[in-house]
């Protein structure tokens, strides 16, 4: 008796045929490689000086966030954080082929310290843009090109510069007043930068997600921003998609949720707190969180 496979998508479960490459459905590479996981849902990368949790949460089908991390040396780090659209096609592919190209950029600019940090991140969102411009994609709904935010940084102690586009965020915490480094490429920052809202109506705002700057063939013509931070204590720098900071959008109330921690709590340590914090709390978008202890006195 011969029996003929029942195949379908693994991101949403729609029938397929054999030898099909996409689904039609949403998009999504059907022969790609799947990650290592910790538990079905869930990716954590440990480096003892840095760390990196991406959660597929609650609510999704699948992980649309994806990273790139690498220490080099005894204190230098690359990060990448990506965070796929989910009004696009195939976001999945999109953040992970941007992660994998902009990590390769800053993977040289690490083994090259003359190498310029803020022009070798510019490069990499650039090489990240010209990934997701190549990402092969098929639908039959109503969804637009593949797309993906980025946040990305690199560490070379005892600088610290980071880049973005979109609202996956950037955050540094020491023993003073914690801050968020990145400003997000939203509708609602913009309204709040033109004095139309206040930062507590722009919280509330239905347009708070809805970004004006992404990683995409379709990508507004404008640069990245870029920011560059010079500590002189020891603190954590803290790198994240919107599925964390939906649940505590300001700087001080993830401080609380690290300060709960034991004293000198280890970065992976912190990365899992964040992303538990989330899931508890819904866990309605996909997490990804990258930790980064930074300690300047190693210069």
């Amino acid at each position: 008796m011969n029996i003929e496979a029942r195949l379908s998508c693994p991101s949403c479960g729609a029938p397929q045929q054999t030898g099909d490459r996409f689904c039609e459905q949403c998009g999504a590479r059907l022969d790609e490689e799947q990650d290592e996981r910790v538990g079905d849902t869930r990716v954590e990368h440990d480096l003892v000086l840095a760390a990196a949790v991406s959660d597929q949460g609650r609510v999704h089908r699948r992980n649309e966030d994806s990273f790139y991390l690498e220490v080099s040396g005894e204190r230098n780090v690359g990060v990448v954080v990506c965070d796929g659209i989910s009004s696009a096609s195939a976001g999945n592919v999109a953040a992970r082929d941007a992660a994998s190209a902009a990590g390769a950029v800053l993977a040289k600019a690490l083994a090259d310290p003359d190498q310029d940090a803020s022009t070798s991140l510019l490069e990499a969102i650039q090489a990240a843009n010209d990934a997701v411009v190549q990402v092969e994609w098929t639908t039959r709904t109503r969804r637009v090109d593949p797309s993906c935010t980025i946040v990305s940084a690199l560490c070379r102690v005892p600088e610290i510069v980071v880049s973005w586009v979109g609202d996956s965020r950037a955050y540094w915490f020491d023993d003073t007043e914690p801050r968020q480094l990145t400003v997000d490429d939203s509708f609602a920052e913009e309204a709040v930068a033109e004095g139309v809202l206040t930062p507590e109506q722009a919280a509330k705002s239905p347009f708070l997600h809805s970004i004006t700057h992404w990683v995409g063939p379709d990508s507004p013509a404008r640069p990245p921003r870029v920011v560059t931070l010079r500590p002189d204590r020891v603190g954590r720098l803290v790198l994240c998609t919107d599925g964390l900071w939906n649940y505590a959008p300001g700087a001080s109330e993830l401080a609380r949720l690290v300060e709960a921690l034991p004293a000198g709590a280890a970065p992976a340590a912190v990365a899992r707190t964040l992303t538990d914090a989330a899931n508890e709390r819904g866990g309605h978008d996909n997490i990804t969180v990258v930790v980064v202890d930074i300690d300047p006195s190693a210069a």
